[in-house]
């Protein structure tokens, strides 16, 4: 059986209110959705949604889209540029933080295949140029120890002054053995704004 892509996030958020489940084409058009509806499915790049006061499922590909604002979370299409210069393939990424000049991206999914399924995780830090500063791209099949020890220093070195970030990716304590309990925080991409 052949590996598939499948959604890492499902989002049904109870007590969230219709409103705070949009998006923005990048015609500037609106659309509100249905909260119990939205799914990201990485395999196609798009974003299947229902309308609010709608049963039928519609989406949108990334590349249409500007931003999606999923109850906590920020999804955005960005055209990120490689440390060597070269753009890159756009795509949608979850806003994790945004200070006056950098942001946190990620983009996190999973392969099922018919024994096992691997979590890949893809981090970037980039500048309001969407120029990439620091990335750590990854996946949870090979035996990964250094999680924590690979992206500590670039949460320090880019959000020092966020302590709010700090004390958030704080709480996912070091205390597995493979040291991947960091990843919990990849898993929950709440946009935090930092000052």
């Amino acid at each position: 059986m052949k590996k598939m892509l499948v959604v890492l996030f499902c989002f049904i958020t109870t007590g969230v209110l219709a409103q705070s489940t949009y998006f923005f084409d990048k015609k500037g058009k609106k659309t509100v959705m249905r909260d119990d509806t939205v799914e990201i499915i990485v395999i196609d790049e798009r974003l299947s949604y229902a309308e609010d006061g709608k049963d039928w499922e519609k989406y949108i590909r990334f590349k249409d889209l500007d931003y999606a604002v999923i109850g906590p979370m920020l999804f955005k299409s960005f055209k990120l540029i490689s440390p060597k210069g070269k753009p890159k393939k756009e795509t949608a990424y979850f806003v994790m933080a945004e200070s006056e000049d950098r942001k946190l991206l990620c983009y996190t999914y999973q392969v099922v295949g018919k024994y096992s399924s691997t979590s890949h995780y893809n981090i970037y830090f980039v500048d309001n140029n969407n120029q990439i500063l620091d990335y750590i791209e990854f996946n949870t099949s090979n035996i990964y120890i250094g999680a924590r020890a690979k992206i500590t220093p670039f949460m320090n070195k880019h959000f020092a002054g966020c302590e709010a970030l700090l004390e958030r990716f704080n709480e996912f304590e070091d205390n597995d053995d493979k040291h991947l309990n960091v990843l919990g925080f990849f898993d929950k991409p709440y946009l935090l704004k930092c000052n």
